[in-house]
């Protein structure tokens, strides 16, 4: 009997089983970036990630496009009665969910298909990276201009995984494949002896809408992160044994940029000039607010702060990035100090 490829190409990329871990090759043309960037809102859990040095590894509930890492991208249309049963009866799952092969099968396999899809995302996350640090719609979409972004450097993260995340097991790293439109792929298809590659190319293709983004995916595999059904209604979600995080050393930030309108009349007590702020100090429980953040980055990353913005070049409006430091007037005023040789624009 032939052995499997464990392989799937697919407008030039392949998915695919190397030496036993998860691989994506993509085009040639394609480099492997230095820096990448992820876009935060302004909330505690945002900042938490950050002072905490952590990615978040999403389920694909946890996405905003409904039709991302989704297993309406597997065909189930080839799956035999004889392997139906034997997937049900080897997990034990005939013990709690109905077998019933031609009442599933009428149904497009939607029970077998949630199945196949809890055991498959329960172990794995989503971390959704960019090489786009000026992108307008990012700032917007993703941090409503009122959080922040920060450059992280990939070889410091790669170096990192095994030694800072004990449970990791696999990972892989890839751009995304922007395509015209989605197609399943045919799940038990005669390359394929797990659901590791057809839950590959579910996360690394998404449609052209999102080709904006230009974005690297980094998929994590670990036991047990749990699936939070929650998210799709009042159903109990299955427990993670393991957080949903990917942990990274400090050396990994390159920079952090403010976003234009961080500072708002959410977290000001007093402006006292248009470059000297009074941050409120109260917070709600042990929650962190903006001035334990603003702290956080003046005793921490001081010397690689930018504060987002635009300029004016002939009449055109452009998103820029300004190079920063902060001086501490008091325990809660800070001004910020412009570097005038530190700045980048698009």
């Amino acid at each position: 009997m032939p052995k499997k490829e464990n392989k799937f190409i697919y407008n030039d990329w392949t998915y695919q089983l190397k030496n036993g871990n998860l691989d994506v090759e993509y085009p040639k043309n394609i480099e492997e970036p230095k820096s990448v960037y992820k876009y935060y809102p302004n909330t505690k859990y945002s900042i938490d990630a950050l002072i905490n040095k952590y990615l978040f590894c999403s389920h694909p509930y946890h996405l905003n496009d409904s039709l991302d890492s989704t297993s309406l991208l597997w065909d189930f249309s080839n799956l035999s009665k004889p392997l139906y049963l034997k997937f049900y009866y080897q997990y034990g799952l005939h013990k709690t969910f109905e077998v019933n092969y031609e009442k599933d099968k009428a149904s497009g396999f939607a029970s077998i298909k949630a199945r196949f899809f809890e055991i498959v995302t329960k172990n794995a996350g989503i971390i959704s990276l960019t090489t786009e640090p000026l992108q307008t719609l990012m700032w917007s979409h993703y941090s409503s201009e009122y959080g922040f972004m920060v450059e992280l450097e990939w070889k410091q993260i790669k170096d990192n995984l095994k030694a800072l995340n004990n449970d990791l097991n696999n990972y892989a790293f890839f751009p995304v494949n922007y395509v015209d439109e989605l197609e399943s792929i045919d799940f038990f298809g005669d390359s394929f002896n797990s659901p590791d590659i057809p839950y590959l190319y579910s996360v690394g293709v998404k449609r052209k809408d999102w080709s904006y983004e230009n974005e690297w995916r980094l998929i994590p595999f670990s036991m047990d992160y749990g699936v939070p059904y929650s998210i799709l209604g009042p159903y109990p979600d299955v427990l993670n044994k393991k957080e949903r995080k990917l942990f990274y050393p400090k050396e990994t930030i390159k920079s952090i940029t403010l976003g234009k309108r961080f500072f708002n009349g959410s977290n000001l007590e007093e402006v006292i000039d248009e470059v000297t702020y009074k941050l409120k100090s109260e917070k709600k429980d042990d929650e962190y607010n903006d001035l334990d953040f603003i702290n956080f980055l003046y005793e921490n990353f001081n010397d690689r702060l930018y504060f987002c913005g635009e300029y004016e070049n002939k009449k055109v409006f452009k998103r820029s990035a300004e190079k920063i430091h902060l001086e501490k007037i008091d325990d809660s005023t800070f001004k910020i100090i412009r570097e005038n040789d530190g700045f980048y624009q698009r």
